[in-house]
């Protein structure tokens, strides 16, 4: 103990200057919004350079593991393409309306940063703006639907999970032409809630949800979950779903930012109609 005393005796001039170095850092952080902002950018993208050398450094030691992720994630995609093919009645050498338009690309990120155990869940993707990624963009995974993308920096870009509160997607129950509203209610991180199903329709477990076309964010049907249990309350209008999330959050490795090339004119047209109406 008098050692350590004697430590900081001695050295008690530039313990001292250290401190209020610090101090003074942190005063003209927090009260002065430019010197704030510039060191809010820089600490982001340090940040994620050091998310993004972490998860590399874990993934090379989980290279069998991933490899077996990516063969399957490919496989299912092809048997995405070739469903598609099939359901619209096309020749098998020739690929469908959905790819033939070329309205929707789709760009490989893989996630650096996952959470799935808050009320608002984000993930960072190992992507950004020179990769094409922009803000509001659709993010899908080998199993279904992830998120929209928030916000964007050169090499990295964020986004919002459906394990977020205020997330809301247009769907539909694929095979009945019912329209619904996919939530998350901020509890189980593999469930989810449909609402706005009214009490005349007939509904039933294992009915897939599927994004319908009222978004412009995701192509319709892409895969959101299927029904796990509904119950209609006594005087309620609407049934009380409760559903299985086709994609498992907690076990993420690469997405799928979807960008839709003719997003930009849907909006524009949407957003005029909406002024001429004001």
């Amino acid at each position: 103990m008098y050692k350590i005393f004697e430590f900081f005796y001695r050295f008690r001039a530039f313990l001292l200057f250290i401190f209020l170095e610090i101090l003074a850092f942190w005063m003209i952080v927090t009260y002065n919004s430019y010197q704030g902002t510039a060191f809010f950018n820089t600490s982001s993208s340090f940040a994620g350079k050091i998310l993004a050398t972490e998860n590399d450094i874990v993934s090379y030691f989980q290279l069998k593991q991933v490899n077996k992720i990516l063969v399957a994630e490919n496989n299912h995609l092809l048997s995405l393409v070739t469903k598609l093919n099939k359901e619209v009645g096309e020749p098998k050498d020739t690929a469908s309306p959905f790819l033939k338009e070329n309205q929707y690309t789709f760009i490989t990120a893989k996630v650096v940063k996952n959470s799935t155990d808050l009320p608002e869940n984000y993930l960072t993707l190992g992507e950004g703006s020179l990769a094409g990624i922009k803000p509001d963009m659709g993010v899908i995974g080998a199993k279904g639907l992830v998120g929209r993308v928030k916000t964007v920096s050169p090499h990295f870009s964020t986004v919002i999970s459906m394990l977020y509160s205020g997330m809301n997607v247009a769907s539909k129950i694929k095979g009945k032409n019912i329209d619904a509203t996919v939530i998350w209610d901020g509890h189980n991180p593999s469930e989810g809630k449909v609402l706005h199903v009214v009490r005349h329709h007939t509904i039933a477990k294992g009915d897939t949800l599927v994004t319908s076309e009222y978004n412009a964010v995701y192509p319709a049907g892409v895969m959101i979950g299927t029904i796990k249990d509904f119950y209609l309350g006594s005087g309620s209008a609407d049934y009380d779903i409760t559903l299985n999330f086709s994609t498992d959050f907690t076990a993420l490795s690469y997405v799928y930012v979807i960008s839709n090339a003719k997003k930009a004119e849907r909006d524009s047209l949407e957003t005029a109609l909406k002024n001429q109406d004001r």
